[in-house]
C-alpha cells in the first residue's frame, strides 16, 4: 500500500512538469506602456496555452534607453496564470517612458511547474509599443 501511495505522489507531481514541457508556449506581449505617477507603467498581456497552471513565474527584465544604456532592472511576478488563460499584468518603474527603447527578458529566476531554463525557452515575446523591442 505504501508503494502505491508514493507511486500516486510521484505522478501527481511528474504529470504536470510534463504537461509544461510539451510544445505548448507562454505568450507574453509587451502591449503598452504610459505614464503614470512620475513613473513608467509597463503593461504585459500573458497568455498560458498551456493545460498546465503557472504558479509561478518571475521573470528578471532589463530596461534599456533609446541609445543601448541599462535604464533599469526588476524581478516580474507575472503569476499565477490558471491554464489556458490569459492576463494582463502592469508594473511601475522609475522611469521616462518616451527613454525607453527595449526590454530584455534576462533571465527567468523562478518558474512552477518545471524549470526556469524550460520556461524561458517556452516563452513567445512579442510587443505593441512602436520603437520598444522586447526580446530574450
Amino acid at each position: 500500500m505504501n508503494g502505491i501511495l508514493r507511486a500516486v505522489v510521484v505522478l501527481h507531481v511528474l504529470v504536470p512538469l510534463y504537461a509544461f514541457a510539451s510544445d505548448d508556449k507562454v505568450l507574453l506581449e509587451l502591449n503598452t506602456i504610459e505614464p503614470s505617477e512620475n513613473r513608467c507603467r509597463l503593461n504585459f498581456v500573458i497568455e498560458n496555452r498551456s493545460e498546465v497552471a503557472l504558479d509561478t513565474l518571475k521573470l528578471d527584465l532589463v530596461l534599456f534607453s533609446k541609445d543601448g544604456a541599462i535604464m533599469r532592472r526588476l524581478i516580474a511576478d507575472m503569476a499565477p496564470v490558471r491554464p489556458m488563460k490569459t492576463m494582463v499584468r502592469a508594473f511601475l518603474v522609475d522611469a521616462e517612458c518616451h527613454q525607453v527603447g527595449a526590454i530584455l527578458v534576462n533571465d527567468v529566476t523562478a518558474c512552477m511547474p518545471g524549470n526556469a531554463n524550460a520556461c524561458l525557452d517556452q516563452l513567445d515575446l512579442s510587443t505593441r509599443v512602436k520603437d520598444v523591442r522586447l526580446y530574450k
